[in-house]
């Protein structure tokens, strides 16, 4: 896994806090290697410096649960970030973090746009990287029984699936749409057997 390189970004302390929260061991997926994965998605949409930022808190809290871990983490970035930068920056890094809990931007938000397709990138992914995040995300439910987690992963597919576009930007759909929509069928159907 690449390096997660901050210099420049953010603060040592605050990008020290940051990596520890993303190491945490009962992260899978939601690991140091999405928030690279991610930051180097964000930058193939050319997602500026906010972004970047708002990348690095989007998940500093995970616990599975939608939207207080986006609230929880976007009062974490409010913390750090405020006397760094200025209080509309923080107000617009806390926006996206708060965005990340639905991935559906307005329509001209372009920052949101790329924050939100960059976070769904793995979808995109090649299959074997797929499955594996996939599988990661299960081991993070380890109360769900696997009766469960069919249902409740079935039910996200499905729901998925039903959207026009996965991605609110060209060039994420152009890089991970086809890819994308292949990986969620065909993990939709291993759930059918």
């Amino acid at each position: 896994m690449k390096a997660v390189r901050w210099e420049g970004l953010l603060p040592d302390d605050v990008a020290s806090n940051l990596l520890a929260r993303w190491a945490e061991p009962h992260r899978h997926y939601h690991s140091t290697r999405h928030l690279v994965d991610g930051l180097e998605a964000l930058a193939r949409l050319d997602g500026g410096r906010l972004e970047q930022i708002a990348f690095w808190f989007h998940d500093a809290v995970h616990t599975n649960t939608t939207p207080a871990d986006e609230e929880a983490s976007a009062a974490i970035a409010r913390e750090l970030l405020g006397g760094w930068l200025t209080a509309g920056e923080v107000d617009e890094v806390v926006r996206l973090v708060l965005l990340t809990a639905h991935h559906r931007p307005e329509p001209g938000d372009e920052a949101g746009a790329r924050l939100s397709d960059a976070d769904l990138s793995p979808l995109g992914a090649d299959w074997e990287t797929y499955r594996t995040n996939a599988q990661g995300i299960r081991s993070e439910l380890p109360h769900l029984t696997d009766e469960q987690w069919r249902a409740g992963r079935s039910a996200f597919l499905r729901g998925f699936l039903q959207r026009d576009r996965f991605y609110v930007t060209s060039l994420a759909a152009d890089l991970w749409e086809r890819q994308a929509r292949d990986n969620l069928t065909r993990e939709l159907d291993t759930y059918a057997l």
